[in-house]
Protein backbone atom coordinates (compact mmCIF):
# COMPACT_ATOMS: atom_id res chain seq x y z
CA UNK A 1 0.00 0.00 0.00
CA UNK A 2 1.14 3.56 -0.66
CA UNK A 3 0.06 7.11 0.16
CA UNK A 4 0.39 10.61 -1.29
CA UNK A 5 4.07 10.97 -0.41
CA UNK A 6 4.85 7.56 -1.92
CA UNK A 7 3.05 8.66 -5.08
CA UNK A 8 5.28 11.73 -5.39
CA UNK A 9 8.39 9.64 -4.83
CA UNK A 10 7.27 7.24 -7.58
CA UNK A 11 5.59 9.53 -10.14
CA UNK A 12 7.19 12.87 -9.34
CA UNK A 13 9.67 12.64 -12.20
CA UNK A 14 6.86 12.56 -14.78
CA UNK A 15 5.70 16.03 -15.86
CA UNK A 16 2.03 16.57 -16.66
CA UNK A 17 2.88 16.65 -20.35
CA UNK A 18 3.91 12.99 -20.17
CA UNK A 19 1.37 11.75 -17.63
CA UNK A 20 -1.86 13.81 -17.50
CA UNK A 21 -3.37 15.34 -14.37
CA UNK A 22 -5.39 12.88 -12.27
CA UNK A 23 -7.45 12.76 -9.07
CA UNK A 24 -4.42 12.00 -6.88
CA UNK A 25 -2.77 15.17 -8.21
CA UNK A 26 -5.98 17.01 -7.34
CA UNK A 27 -5.81 15.75 -3.74
CA UNK A 28 -2.17 16.84 -3.46
CA UNK A 29 -2.98 20.36 -4.63
CA UNK A 30 -6.11 20.47 -2.48
CA UNK A 31 -3.95 19.72 0.56
CA UNK A 32 -1.32 22.28 -0.45
CA UNK A 33 -3.59 25.04 0.88
CA UNK A 34 -3.11 23.59 4.39
CA UNK A 35 0.42 25.07 4.36
CA UNK A 36 0.79 28.43 6.08
CA UNK A 37 2.04 30.59 3.22
CA UNK A 38 1.97 33.87 5.15
CA UNK A 39 4.87 36.11 4.01
CA UNK A 40 5.71 33.58 1.29
CA UNK A 41 3.06 33.46 -1.44
CA UNK A 42 1.94 36.85 -2.81
CA UNK A 43 -1.62 37.99 -2.15
CA UNK A 44 -4.33 38.94 -4.63
CA UNK A 45 -2.81 40.49 -7.78
CA UNK A 46 0.63 40.79 -6.15
CA UNK A 47 2.75 38.39 -8.16
CA UNK A 48 3.67 34.71 -8.04
CA UNK A 49 6.29 32.27 -6.77
CA UNK A 50 7.19 28.71 -7.79
CA UNK A 51 6.48 25.81 -5.47
CA UNK A 52 10.22 25.16 -5.38
CA UNK A 53 11.01 28.68 -4.19
CA UNK A 54 8.03 28.77 -1.83
CA UNK A 55 9.28 25.59 -0.17
CA UNK A 56 12.75 27.01 0.32
CA UNK A 57 11.29 30.16 1.85
CA UNK A 58 8.92 28.17 4.08
CA UNK A 59 11.71 26.14 5.66
CA UNK A 60 13.79 29.27 6.16
CA UNK A 61 10.93 30.73 8.20
CA UNK A 62 9.91 27.57 10.07
CA UNK A 63 12.30 25.26 11.90
CA UNK A 64 11.80 21.51 12.24
CA UNK A 65 11.46 21.99 16.00
CA UNK A 66 8.58 24.42 15.44
CA UNK A 67 6.85 22.14 12.94
CA UNK A 68 7.17 19.18 15.29
CA UNK A 69 4.94 21.00 17.78
CA UNK A 70 1.97 20.68 15.43
CA UNK A 71 -0.12 17.74 16.67
CA UNK A 72 -3.01 18.16 14.23
CA UNK A 73 -3.66 15.79 11.35
CA UNK A 74 -2.53 18.42 8.81
CA UNK A 75 1.04 18.36 10.16
CA UNK A 76 1.98 16.37 7.05
CA UNK A 77 1.48 19.46 4.83
CA UNK A 78 5.05 20.85 5.12
CA UNK A 79 6.52 17.47 4.20
CA UNK A 80 4.19 17.30 1.24
CA UNK A 81 5.25 20.81 0.15
CA UNK A 82 8.89 19.72 0.24
CA UNK A 83 8.12 16.59 -1.79
CA UNK A 84 6.21 18.66 -4.36
CA UNK A 85 9.13 21.10 -4.59
CA UNK A 86 11.52 18.24 -5.39
CA UNK A 87 9.32 16.72 -8.11
CA UNK A 88 9.65 17.55 -11.80
CA UNK A 89 5.88 17.25 -11.92
CA UNK A 90 5.13 20.25 -9.70
CA UNK A 91 8.24 22.16 -8.62
CA UNK A 92 7.86 24.71 -11.42
CA UNK A 93 4.16 25.34 -10.80
CA UNK A 94 3.40 28.90 -9.71
CA UNK A 95 1.55 29.86 -6.53
CA UNK A 96 -0.40 33.12 -6.52
CA UNK A 97 -3.42 34.94 -5.07
CA UNK A 98 -2.93 33.63 -1.54
CA UNK A 99 -5.48 34.61 1.08
CA UNK A 100 -5.66 33.64 4.75
CA UNK A 101 -8.54 34.87 6.91
CA UNK A 102 -8.86 33.23 10.32
CA UNK A 103 -10.93 34.89 13.04
CA UNK A 104 -11.89 32.84 16.09
CA UNK A 105 -14.39 35.45 17.31
CA UNK A 106 -16.34 35.10 14.03
CA UNK A 107 -15.75 31.34 13.87
CA UNK A 108 -14.14 31.84 10.45
CA UNK A 109 -11.40 29.81 8.80
CA UNK A 110 -10.90 30.72 5.16
CA UNK A 111 -7.76 30.32 3.10
CA UNK A 112 -7.11 29.65 -0.56
CA UNK A 113 -4.31 29.66 -3.09
CA UNK A 114 -4.16 29.42 -6.88
CA UNK A 115 -1.69 27.03 -8.52
CA UNK A 116 -0.68 27.40 -12.17
CA UNK A 117 0.23 23.89 -13.35
CA UNK A 118 2.43 23.10 -16.34
CA UNK A 119 -0.46 21.80 -18.48
CA UNK A 120 -1.82 25.33 -18.84
CA UNK A 121 -4.68 25.03 -16.36
CA UNK A 122 -5.03 26.73 -13.02
CA UNK A 123 -6.00 24.82 -9.87
CA UNK A 124 -7.84 26.80 -7.18
CA UNK A 125 -7.24 25.14 -3.82
CA UNK A 126 -9.54 25.94 -0.89
CA UNK A 127 -8.15 25.21 2.55
CA UNK A 128 -10.07 22.61 4.49
CA UNK A 129 -10.81 22.20 8.15
CA UNK A 130 -7.96 21.26 10.41
CA UNK A 131 -9.02 19.19 13.40
CA UNK A 132 -9.44 22.14 15.77
CA UNK A 133 -12.77 22.18 17.56
CA UNK A 134 -13.70 25.50 15.91
CA UNK A 135 -12.93 24.07 12.47
CA UNK A 136 -15.14 21.03 12.95
CA UNK A 137 -17.91 23.17 14.41
CA UNK A 138 -17.93 25.23 11.22
CA UNK A 139 -18.52 22.02 9.25
CA UNK A 140 -21.58 21.26 11.38
CA UNK A 141 -22.75 24.90 11.17
CA UNK A 142 -23.37 24.22 7.49
CA UNK A 143 -26.48 22.29 8.50
CA UNK A 144 -28.36 25.47 9.44
CA UNK A 145 -26.57 28.54 8.06
CA UNK A 146 -24.44 29.99 5.32
CA UNK A 147 -21.02 30.28 6.94
CA UNK A 148 -18.84 33.34 6.18
CA UNK A 149 -16.24 31.21 4.38
CA UNK A 150 -18.81 30.23 1.73
CA UNK A 151 -19.37 33.82 0.63
CA UNK A 152 -15.62 34.49 0.74
CA UNK A 153 -15.05 31.46 -1.50
CA UNK A 154 -17.47 32.75 -4.15
CA UNK A 155 -15.84 36.19 -4.15
CA UNK A 156 -12.35 34.72 -4.30
CA UNK A 157 -13.09 32.35 -7.18
CA UNK A 158 -14.80 35.04 -9.22
CA UNK A 159 -11.76 37.29 -8.78
CA UNK A 160 -9.44 34.53 -9.96
CA UNK A 161 -11.65 33.71 -12.93
CA UNK A 162 -11.71 37.34 -14.04
CA UNK A 163 -7.91 37.28 -14.42
CA UNK A 164 -7.87 34.45 -16.94
CA UNK A 165 -9.71 33.22 -20.00
CA UNK A 166 -8.81 29.52 -19.87
CA UNK A 167 -10.25 26.62 -17.96
CA UNK A 168 -9.66 26.00 -14.27
CA UNK A 169 -9.86 23.10 -11.85
CA UNK A 170 -11.15 23.64 -8.33
CA UNK A 171 -10.74 21.49 -5.25
CA UNK A 172 -10.40 21.11 -1.54
CA UNK A 173 -10.27 18.61 1.29
CA UNK A 174 -12.83 18.59 4.14
CA UNK A 175 -14.57 21.98 4.33
CA UNK A 176 -12.35 23.01 1.41
CA UNK A 177 -14.16 20.49 -0.79
CA UNK A 178 -17.51 21.93 0.22
CA UNK A 179 -16.25 25.45 -0.50
CA UNK A 180 -14.99 24.36 -3.92
CA UNK A 181 -18.47 23.14 -4.91
CA UNK A 182 -20.19 26.14 -3.34
CA UNK A 183 -17.89 28.61 -5.10
CA UNK A 184 -18.30 26.85 -8.44
CA UNK A 185 -22.09 26.95 -8.15
CA UNK A 186 -22.01 30.59 -7.08
CA UNK A 187 -19.79 31.77 -9.93
CA UNK A 188 -21.16 33.76 -12.84
CA UNK A 189 -22.53 31.75 -15.77
CA UNK A 190 -19.54 32.45 -18.04
CA UNK A 191 -17.13 31.40 -15.31
CA UNK A 192 -19.02 28.19 -14.57
CA UNK A 193 -18.63 27.16 -18.20
CA UNK A 194 -14.84 27.43 -17.87
CA UNK A 195 -14.65 25.13 -14.86
CA UNK A 196 -13.27 21.78 -15.98
CA UNK A 197 -13.75 19.85 -12.73
CA UNK A 198 -14.56 20.34 -9.06
CA UNK A 199 -12.97 18.00 -6.49
CA UNK A 200 -14.61 17.49 -3.11
CA UNK A 201 -12.41 15.29 -0.92
CA UNK A 202 -14.43 14.17 2.14
CA UNK A 203 -16.17 17.52 2.42
CA UNK A 204 -19.74 18.14 3.66
CA UNK A 205 -22.65 18.14 1.27
CA UNK A 206 -25.49 20.66 0.97
CA UNK A 207 -29.05 21.34 1.99
CA UNK A 208 -31.62 20.09 -0.52
CA UNK A 209 -32.66 23.63 -1.52
CA UNK A 210 -29.10 24.41 -2.62
CA UNK A 211 -28.82 21.22 -4.67
CA UNK A 212 -32.04 21.96 -6.50
CA UNK A 213 -30.86 25.36 -7.71
CA UNK A 214 -30.14 25.90 -11.39
CA UNK A 215 -26.56 26.99 -10.65
CA UNK A 216 -25.82 23.79 -8.75
CA UNK A 217 -27.29 21.60 -11.45
CA UNK A 218 -25.14 23.35 -14.07
CA UNK A 219 -21.92 22.10 -12.40
CA UNK A 220 -23.17 18.78 -11.03
CA UNK A 221 -21.60 16.69 -13.80
CA UNK A 222 -18.21 18.29 -13.07
CA UNK A 223 -18.11 17.30 -9.40
CA UNK A 224 -15.79 14.50 -8.28
CA UNK A 225 -16.40 13.42 -4.69
CA UNK A 226 -14.05 11.02 -2.88
CA UNK A 227 -14.46 9.79 0.70
CA UNK A 228 -12.80 7.16 2.94
CA UNK A 229 -14.59 4.08 4.28
CA UNK A 230 -15.33 5.63 7.69
CA UNK A 231 -16.29 9.05 6.37
CA UNK A 232 -18.12 11.32 8.81
CA UNK A 233 -17.54 14.88 7.59
CA UNK A 234 -18.02 13.83 3.97
CA UNK A 235 -21.46 12.43 4.74
CA UNK A 236 -22.84 15.50 6.48
CA UNK A 237 -25.95 16.85 4.73
CA UNK A 238 -26.98 15.68 1.25
CA UNK A 239 -24.84 14.68 -1.71
CA UNK A 240 -26.15 14.41 -5.24
CA UNK A 241 -22.88 12.97 -6.55
CA UNK A 242 -22.16 9.30 -5.94
CA UNK A 243 -18.78 9.26 -4.16
CA UNK A 244 -15.75 7.13 -4.87
CA UNK A 245 -14.92 5.27 -1.64
CA UNK A 246 -11.25 4.70 -0.84
CA UNK A 247 -9.44 2.52 1.65
CA UNK A 248 -7.54 4.05 4.57
CA UNK A 249 -4.76 2.87 6.85
CA UNK A 250 -6.53 4.49 9.84
CA UNK A 251 -9.83 3.74 11.59
CA UNK A 252 -12.86 5.81 12.57
CA UNK A 253 -12.65 9.61 12.42
CA UNK A 254 -8.88 9.42 11.88
CA UNK A 255 -9.60 8.32 8.30
CA UNK A 256 -10.37 11.96 7.56
CA UNK A 257 -6.59 12.41 7.28
CA UNK A 258 -5.88 12.28 3.50
CA UNK A 259 -2.37 10.97 4.11
CA UNK A 260 -4.00 7.73 5.31
CA UNK A 261 -5.81 7.18 2.00
CA UNK A 262 -4.36 4.23 0.12
CA UNK A 263 -3.21 4.21 -3.49
CA UNK A 264 -2.57 1.60 -6.16
CA UNK A 265 -0.10 3.21 -8.53
CA UNK A 266 -1.62 6.47 -9.68
CA UNK A 267 -5.14 5.52 -8.62
CA UNK A 268 -6.93 5.35 -5.30
CA UNK A 269 -7.44 1.90 -3.82
CA UNK A 270 -11.19 1.67 -3.74
CA UNK A 271 -13.83 -0.40 -1.98
CA UNK A 272 -17.47 -0.89 -2.80
CA UNK A 273 -19.10 0.62 0.26
CA UNK A 274 -18.64 2.66 3.42
CA UNK A 275 -18.25 0.86 6.73
CA UNK A 276 -20.67 0.43 9.61
CA UNK A 277 -19.56 3.45 11.66
CA UNK A 278 -19.96 5.77 8.67
CA UNK A 279 -23.36 4.33 7.78
CA UNK A 280 -24.63 4.65 11.35
CA UNK A 281 -23.49 8.26 11.54
CA UNK A 282 -25.13 9.07 8.20
CA UNK A 283 -28.40 7.37 9.08
CA UNK A 284 -28.54 9.02 12.50
CA UNK A 285 -27.63 12.55 11.40
CA UNK A 286 -29.88 12.45 8.33
CA UNK A 287 -32.88 11.40 10.43
CA UNK A 288 -32.23 14.04 13.07
CA UNK A 289 -31.64 16.90 10.66
CA UNK A 290 -34.84 16.04 8.81
CA UNK A 291 -36.72 16.30 12.11
CA UNK A 292 -35.22 19.65 13.17
CA UNK A 293 -35.77 23.18 11.90
CA UNK A 294 -32.78 25.51 11.49
CA UNK A 295 -33.05 26.96 15.00
CA UNK A 296 -33.14 23.49 16.55
CA UNK A 297 -30.11 22.52 14.47
CA UNK A 298 -28.23 25.53 15.82
CA UNK A 299 -29.02 24.58 19.42
CA UNK A 300 -27.97 20.99 18.73
CA UNK A 301 -24.63 21.99 17.18
CA UNK A 302 -23.84 24.51 19.94
CA UNK A 303 -24.57 21.96 22.66
CA UNK A 304 -22.64 19.18 20.92
CA UNK A 305 -19.51 21.28 20.64
CA UNK A 306 -19.87 22.64 24.16
CA UNK A 307 -19.25 19.04 25.25
CA UNK A 308 -16.11 18.78 23.12
CA UNK A 309 -14.87 22.14 24.41
CA UNK A 310 -15.44 21.04 28.02
CA UNK A 311 -12.70 18.44 27.57
CA UNK A 312 -10.08 21.19 27.41
CA UNK A 313 -8.78 19.76 24.13
CA UNK A 314 -7.98 22.04 21.22
CA UNK A 315 -8.53 19.50 18.45
CA UNK A 316 -10.19 16.18 17.76
CA UNK A 317 -6.86 14.36 17.56
CA UNK A 318 -6.40 15.21 21.24
CA UNK A 319 -9.99 14.18 21.97
CA UNK A 320 -9.29 10.62 20.80
CA UNK A 321 -6.75 10.43 23.63
CA UNK A 322 -8.58 12.52 26.24
CA UNK A 323 -7.70 11.67 29.84
CA UNK A 324 -9.81 11.05 32.93
CA UNK A 325 -10.14 14.74 33.82
CA UNK A 326 -11.32 15.70 30.36
CA UNK A 327 -13.71 12.76 30.17
CA UNK A 328 -15.31 13.70 33.49
CA UNK A 329 -15.71 17.28 32.30
CA UNK A 330 -17.45 16.12 29.13
CA UNK A 331 -19.78 13.82 31.07
CA UNK A 332 -20.57 16.69 33.45
CA UNK A 333 -21.41 18.99 30.57
CA UNK A 334 -23.66 16.35 28.95
CA UNK A 335 -25.60 15.99 32.20
CA UNK A 336 -26.27 19.73 32.17
CA UNK A 337 -27.99 19.61 28.79
CA UNK A 338 -31.73 19.49 29.41
CA UNK A 339 -33.06 20.53 26.03
CA UNK A 340 -34.76 18.25 23.49
CA UNK A 341 -31.41 17.74 21.76
CA UNK A 342 -29.70 16.45 24.92
CA UNK A 343 -30.15 12.77 24.13
CA UNK A 344 -29.02 13.32 20.55
CA UNK A 345 -25.86 15.02 21.81
CA UNK A 346 -25.08 12.13 24.15
CA UNK A 347 -25.65 9.57 21.39
CA UNK A 348 -23.39 11.39 18.93
CA UNK A 349 -20.58 11.89 21.45
CA UNK A 350 -20.62 8.16 22.14
CA UNK A 351 -20.50 7.52 18.41
CA UNK A 352 -17.38 9.65 18.09
CA UNK A 353 -15.42 7.96 20.83
CA UNK A 354 -16.69 4.42 21.29
CA UNK A 355 -14.29 1.72 20.16
CA UNK A 356 -15.20 0.60 16.64
CA UNK A 357 -15.19 -3.10 17.47
CA UNK A 358 -17.37 -2.48 20.50
CA UNK A 359 -19.73 -0.44 18.36
CA UNK A 360 -19.79 -3.14 15.72
CA UNK A 361 -20.46 -5.88 18.25
CA UNK A 362 -23.23 -3.90 19.96
CA UNK A 363 -24.94 -3.07 16.68
CA UNK A 364 -24.74 -6.65 15.48
CA UNK A 365 -26.27 -7.85 18.76
CA UNK A 366 -28.96 -5.18 18.53
CA UNK A 367 -29.88 -6.20 15.01
CA UNK A 368 -29.89 -9.89 15.98
CA UNK A 369 -32.32 -9.05 18.78
CA UNK A 370 -34.46 -7.05 16.36
CA UNK A 371 -34.50 -10.07 14.05
CA UNK A 372 -35.48 -12.39 16.89
CA UNK A 373 -38.33 -10.09 17.90
CA UNK A 374 -39.64 -9.99 14.34
CA UNK A 375 -39.43 -13.80 14.06
CA UNK A 376 -41.21 -14.20 17.39
CA UNK A 377 -43.92 -11.78 16.33
CA UNK A 378 -44.38 -13.61 13.03
CA UNK A 379 -44.61 -16.94 14.85
CA UNK A 380 -47.30 -15.59 17.22
CA UNK A 381 -49.30 -14.28 14.28
CA UNK A 382 -49.13 -17.69 12.58
CA UNK A 383 -50.32 -19.38 15.78
CA UNK A 384 -53.32 -17.05 16.03
CA UNK A 385 -54.23 -17.71 12.42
Amino acid sequence: MSNLLDYLAWRGDLPLERDPFNSVDALLLSCLSYVNFDDIVPGIDKGKITIEDASSRFFELHSQEELAQDRSFINFAPSMLKALSESDRFKGAYLRNYINDTDISREVQFSAVEIDTSDGLSFVSFRGTDDTIIGWKEDFNLSYMTVPAENEAVTYLQKVMEERTGKVRIGGHSKGGHLAVYAAAGAEAGSRERIESVYNFDGPGFNRDAMESENFRSIQSKIVKIIPESSIVGRLLNNSTEPLIVKSSETGILQHNPLSWQLEGKNFETCGFTDLISDLFDETMTKWLDEMNFEQRKVFVDELFSVFEASGCENLSMLTKVGVKGTKAMIGRMKQIRSDSGEKVRTLVKMFFINFNTLKDSVVKERIEEGREKLSLAANIRKKN
